[in-house]
């Protein structure tokens, strides 16, 4: 049994597809239980309008998801934009989803579906020299060497001179550890299609700072 949410929940219901309203504008505190359940379970209340149901799925898969988002997207800023638009369309369209233990894996396609849409932009914006903003996909971490940053600056030129779709591959695989099953899934395409874009991507940054020194390999699971 849940223990009741401790104050009335402020999530908005009837968001209409497309919607894509803020996040932080519907949060709620979260039950005083210790287990909430897993991803099913609160699909399942999410459904049947308990609206803090929804805000344990954000707060479980939120910060991750962005995390990775704004990695593809190297703008922290677009990325806090894009999951606030992918998880009001998911809740607005929980009915939707076939397999509500997936639901993390769920909302990845769908922000891939967007950072696809746009890095396609930004390309055209390019073009015709409308962007010139500065776009960092791997930022160092604090206390990071300097041979460590050169590093990441060199890997930096050759992943944004990749295609979308190799770059976004390549970055879930060896950045974010997902597994190549994962990878396909949230790119949407074959194992095999997952593996040769890594793999593409793998050789361009391998020939810029040498075999061995990122592993993003495209081989087992």
């Amino acid at each position: 049994m849940v223990a009741a949410a401790r104050v009335r929940s402020v999530w908005l219901g009837g968001v209409p597809p497309g919607c894509a309203m803020a996040v932080a504008d519907r949060i709620v505190m979260l039950p005083a239980a210790r287990d909430v359940g897993d991803d099913a379970a609160l699909v399942a209340r999410a459904r049947g309008g308990e609206r803090w149901a929804e805000e344990a799925l954000y707060r479980k898969h939120g910060p991750r998801l962005l995390a990775r988002v704004a990695r593809l997207l190297g703008d922290p800023s677009e990325a806090e934009d894009v999951v606030q638009e992918v998880f009001a369309r998911a809740f607005a369209r929980l009915e939707e989803l076939r397999e509500p233990d997936a639901f993390g894996a769920w909302v990845l396609r769908a922000a891939v579906r967007r950072v696809w849409g746009i890095s396609k932009w930004r390309a055209v914006r390019r073009r015709f020299g409308m962007n010139s903003s500065a776009v960092v996909y791997l930022a160092p971490v604090a206390g990071a060497s300097p041979e460590e940053r050169a590093l990441l600056a060199e890997i930096e030129v050759v992943m944004a001179a990749l295609p979308t779709a190799d770059r976004i591959a390549w970055s879930l695989r060896a950045v974010d550890g997902l597994t190549l099953p994962e990878v396909a899934a949230a790119c949407g395409c074959s194992l095999a299609t997952a593996k040769r874009r890594i793999a593409a991507a793998q050789r361009r940054i391998a020939a810029a700072v040498g075999d061995g020194v990122v592993d993003g390999d495209g081989g087992e699971e």
